[in-house]
């Protein structure tokens, strides 16, 4: 019903995997010959490919930033795993990528050919035309994502977990969520299944602890970059997609206004979202802090690197989803699911009456020059 978060996920995935890249190219290894780190590397780390076996505590799985941190600290070896063999490990079918990439190009080109020649388009088409176009972005942001990883690559510590968490310090003492490895990425992303799902009473995932895998639907950090900006613009886009609508033939006049209020406030709670989650998100980086301090020149070079470690700790001490945005961003949900559920509902309502000339086809003949 909603793409456009699938797609939310799965750039911010890429953002992630991107951002260990840039890490992981700043990492100094004296030395050490070692493979390089790719845009495959960050997605396979980041799903859960690496798995730390170390001799005094359960197999659990780490993610591209943990992973960086046991390198810089000698903990385990860089992996010697070449972005060829883990594309090889990805179940992923080429020919059935190029086969849906096909006829989705065709079914967009036969949208093209129907406006041009002034054909009816239907409700129905428009809304395949956004999800197709979703798809698509979602097939691209995650084209070197591999796919359906069944073995891990495993990973032996020379100390034991004891004696990492306790060279790490006071941020390793608190109690784990996850794995013993969470104080290396605070504040961390909830996920959907382990941490949003419990206080809905829902049926909640593994209760293992640490996990056993990592789960896939954590809320995703885009930050506000190029990958941010081409979000909002595809999102607002996307929203705007069903303002085509506007003066089809509908049913009934009230079908028609329910459109068009349901289009609306698609389009106003995803804005409405998008100002929240940008707010919100500059505060979760430290991005306003940074930005802040530079305009103000609060401090002198001299303390400089102590005020930045003190809204270093307060970032990760602050909570990912404050209470402000979930009390605007409940009634904005609930409108936006009532809308979205109407504009389902009314494509296929909207079949029993259709305009005249929708069963009619495109005359490409018409697009060929002729004498």
């Amino acid at each position: 019903m909603a793409p456009e978060f699938v797609l939310a996920f799965a750039t911010g995935q890429k953002v992630e995997a991107n951002k260990s890249v840039e890490d992981f190219k700043n990492l100094v290894l004296p030395g050490q010959e070692h493979p390089k780190w790719t845009l495959r590397h960050g997605f396979y780390a980041n799903m859960g490919g690496f798995v730390l076996q170390p001799p005094d505590w359960a197999a659990f799985p780490i993610n591209s930033k943990q992973l960086l941190w046991l390198i810089e600290r000698g903990y385990v070896d860089y992996p010697k795993l070449t972005a060829k063999e883990v594309w090889d490990k990805s179940k992923a079918d080429g020919f059935q990528k190029s086969l849906t990439c096909l006829q989705t190009g065709w079914f967009i080109i036969q949208i093209i050919g129907r406006a041009i020649q002034r054909l009816p388009i239907t409700t129905l088409e428009i809304t395949t035309l956004s999800f197709v176009l979703c798809a698509l972005v979602m097939f691209s942001q995650w084209a070197h994502k591999p796919l359906d990883v069944e073995s891990p690559t495993i990973l032996t510590p020379n100390r034991r977990i004891a004696e990492i968490l306790l060279e790490a310090g006071p941020a390793a003492r608190e109690p784990y969520q996850h794995t013993p490895l969470d104080f290396v990425e605070k504040p961390m992303p909830p996920s959907w299944l382990t941490e949003v799902q419990p206080h809905l009473r829902f049926q909640t995932g593994p209760r293992m602890r640490p996990l056993p895998r990592l789960t896939n639907d954590r809320f995703p950090v885009i930050g506000a970059g190029p990958d941010a900006v081409f979000l909002f613009l595809f999102t607002m886009g996307y929203c705007g997609l069903h303002f085509v609508a506007w003066d089809f033939s509908f049913p009934t006049r009230l079908e028609r206004d329910l459109w068009r209020w349901a289009s609306v406030a698609i389009a106003a709670c995803a804005f409405i979202f998008w100002v929240c989650e940008t707010y919100q998100d500059g505060h979760r980086l430290g991005r306003w802090e940074r930005w802040g301090a530079k305009l103000a020149n609060k401090f002198s070079k001299s303390d400089k690197d102590g005020r930045i470690n003190t809204m270093e700790k307060a970032r990760r001490n602050r909570r990912f989803i404050p209470v402000w945005e979930v009390v605007i961003m409940t009634p904005v949900t609930v409108v936006y699911t009532l809308a979205r559920t109407y504009i389902v509902i009314e494509v296929f309502l909207s079949q029993r009456s259709l305009p005249v000339g929708a069963f009619d086809t495109v005359e490409w003949s018409q697009f060929i020059p002729h004498l």
